[in-house]
């Protein structure tokens, strides 16, 4: 599940995942899996009624934007951030 919040892996971030990133993510690995690459795959996104605030344009004007949880699929439960444990925590992870 991503967007369902705070992780060990989630970079000092509020974990959450926005609709309109959601929306992306999903048709992006639909397209991706149409062109034949193996990757995972986004079974349902499902929206709340909880909002956190975004920057959309980067120019300090935050709005409120209301949060998603995608469900993702895959072959594997492999995947790179599962490398990312064993690696030791630094200034910036």
């Amino acid at each position: 599940l991503k967007g369902a919040g705070p992780t060990p892996f989630s970079r000092s971030s509020d974990g959450r995942k926005v609709l309109r990133s959601s929306i992306r993510e999903f048709l992006a690995s639909e397209a991706m899996y149409s062109l034949g690459v193996a990757t995972t795959r986004a079974a349902s996104c499902v929206t709340s009624a909880s909002t956190v605030d975004r920057d959309v344009y980067y120019n300090g004007n935050a709005k409120p934007e209301r949060c998603t949880v995608v469900c993702r699929i895959a072959r594997t439960f492999l995947r790179f951030g599962s490398f990312e444990i064993c690696r030791p925590e630094g200034p910036r992870t």
